[in-house]
């Protein structure tokens, strides 16, 4: 059970769909000025970056009442912003962030090592947005809900594979990248030397 709100303000509580943990600023909406921070989340570059599973929710925030602007910080550019936040003394309010998560997997990531950069592209693969790391570790990617890809590319070995991925609201989409096609150049290489 939450503690009480504190005396004098109001609670806003973010609802990410089963999401702890997400990097977010608040700024008043009056002033400008940024009120309140949380960045718990590693970048998703991070080669150190993994989800524990014991994250304690950290989407709760007691403010004074006033309106507010939210900002969530993804692990793309695409930050998701919840205008006019009105928080009223001794209230709580809840608020949905529109976001999912997505995990890359290899099938024989031995052969590779356990990280691997990758891009993560609109869908019709005319910007980058991002870029992450795969990781030995459990690693979901936060990204406003909809329709992405994936490019992982080792042009010492002519790996290049794309991947479609949907994330939906509160989702895990999975990502599985096969390596068997890596594995055949490595070989005929081999057997050239």
């Amino acid at each position: 059970m939450p503690p009480p709100i504190n005396e004098g303000k109001g609670r806003l509580s973010l609802q990410a769909a089963g999401i702890n943990q997400l990097n977010f600023y608040i700024v008043d909406a009056a002033t400008g000025d940024e009120v309140y921070e949380d960045m718990p989340r590693v970048s998703s570059w991070s080669p150190s970056a993994y989800d524990s599973g014991a994250e304690q929710n950290r989407l709760t925030v007691d403010l004074d009442p006033g309106t507010y602007t939210v900002v969530v910080n993804t692990d793309i550019d695409d930050d998701v912003v919840i205008d006019d936040v009105v928080v009223q003394m001794g209230q709580e309010i809840y608020k949905t962030v529109r976001v999912g998560r997505f995990q890359v997997r290899f099938q024989g990531a031995s052969s590779f090592g356990s990280q691997i950069p990758f891009l993560i592209f609109d869908w019709n693969m005319s910007t980058i947005l991002g870029r992450g790391m795969t990781s030995s570790e459990v690693r979901r990617f936060i990204v406003p809900e909809g329709r992405y890809k994936i490019r992982i590319e080792n042009s010492a070995s002519g790996f290049d594979i794309i991947k479609p991925v949907e994330v939906n609201f509160g989702g895990i989409a999975h990502v599985r990248i096969p390596t068997q096609t890596q594995e055949e150049p490595e070989t005929e290489q081999s057997q050239q030397n």
